[in-house]
């Protein structure tokens, strides 16, 4: 893919999120995923006569229901969320409870938008970084693997990557909100070169209304899957599916920095 491409398809994203952050966030809510559960077995163990503060960053964070997660769980956050949308980001401020709120930094900032993406994220060591429904947003296999290389250069020795990734393509529900990239027309100030994309890249319509902006989504094959941890030198811990009313909707992964 081309980087006029993949600038066209963030382009995209953006102007979909501007337009459905509201959306969005309501339809969510502060919801935990059930497959987040499965990642406490491999953080700390909580022990009430020691204070350790888990230091988190949550790359693409939303409103920060991660946080309220790893909150509720009970352990003391040093807790920092990246995201492109405003909209998304006041939202995680208004609902967080005093407690959280001191724990919590929250930044605007579009990580994509970089010569190498999440150049700018915050430099860390962090204990644990999270990706959560973010890489199927992300144009490229080159650029998926340069975020996660970013977030790698991040981890503190010993600390986690955790990855979930959405599983779209074969959902009959989702092939019904498939939008033909003949209608970016609407959206885009320029064509787009449909032989730039790759196999996966797909445009999909959020709720109802068919005038609303689509927004850019990749299914990660297995392939691209399996090569991600030799290739960042991390250490796999765990690989399961959750989620959706099947189990089985987001893929996860639980990488160590050795």
């Amino acid at each position: 893919m081309d980087a006029f491409t993949r600038s066209q398809l963030l382009v995209l994203n953006d102007v979909f999120y501007v337009a459905q952050a509201e959306a969005f966030d309501a339809s969510r809510g502060h919801h935990a995923w059930p497959g987040w559960q499965r990642l406490l077995d491999w953080l700390p163990a909580i022990d009430s006569n020691e204070t350790r503060t888990l230091s988190v960053l949550d790359i693409g964070c939303g409103n920060a229901r991660f946080a309220h997660f790893l909150h509720d769980a009970g352990f003391s956050l040093n807790y920092v969320g990246v995201d492109a949308n405003e909209t998304l980001l006041a939202a995680a401020r208004e609902r967080a409870s005093e407690a959280l709120a001191d724990r919590c930094q929250l930044t605007l900032q579009n990580f994509l938008r970089s010569e190498h993406p999440g150049s700018a994220l915050p430099s860390g060591p962090f204990d644990l970084i999270v990706l959560m429904g973010l890489l199927h947003h992300v144009p490229s296999r080159e650029w998926r693997f340069a975020l996660l290389q970013s977030a790698t250069e991040r981890i503190a020795h010993g600390g986690l990557l955790a990855l979930a990734t959405w599983q779209f393509a074969d959902r009959e529900r989702f092939r019904r909100r498939t939008v033909d990239w003949t209608t970016l027309g609407d959206v885009l100030d320029k064509p787009l070169d449909r032989d730039q994309l790759e196999p996966g890249d797909r445009l999909l319509r959020f709720g109802a209304d068919p005038t609303q902006p689509p927004r850019y989504c990749h299914q990660i094959s297995d392939a691209e899957f399996a090569a991600w941890p030799g290739a960042l030198g991390l250490e796999r811990l765990d690989d399961y599916r959750a989620d959706g009313g099947e189990g089985d909707l987001n893929r996860y992964w639980i990488l160590r920095r050795s």
